[in-house]
């Protein structure tokens, strides 16, 4: 081997070490994550409350998300849509349960 392909191979290896330390180095989506949890959550306990909750987190999670300093961008969106999913939910229940009062008197 000559001095260029050393060169060469120690150039690779050397972006291959940043680009895993680059990796290693990005944090998780902290408004996205509580988004997410939240909304899973608004699946079985007070659906409405915690849906807006999830709905607004998820907006924020999205909306200061860098790509280049964190990760899972995804919890985000899905607490965003489960959570809009939760609040639509609790509005036809709560009108269903105030229909069925209003039948039975």
């Amino acid at each position: 081997m000559d001095e260029n392909e050393v060169k060469e191979v120690e150039q690779n290896e050397n972006v291959n070490t940043n680009t895993a330390t680059s990796q290693e180095e990005k944090k998780l989506n902290t408004c996205g994550l509580l988004s997410f949890i939240l909304s899973l959550v608004g699946l079985f306990i007070i659906a409405i409350p915690l849906g807006i909750a999830s709905i607004i987190l998820g907006i924020v999670g999205i909306v200061k998300f860098d790509k280049e300093k964190q990760k899972c961008k995804w919890m985000g969106i899905a607490g965003l849509c489960v959570g809009a999913f939760d609040v639509i939910a609790g509005i036809i229940n709560v009108v269903a349960s105030v229909a069925t009062l209003t039948a039975l008197f």
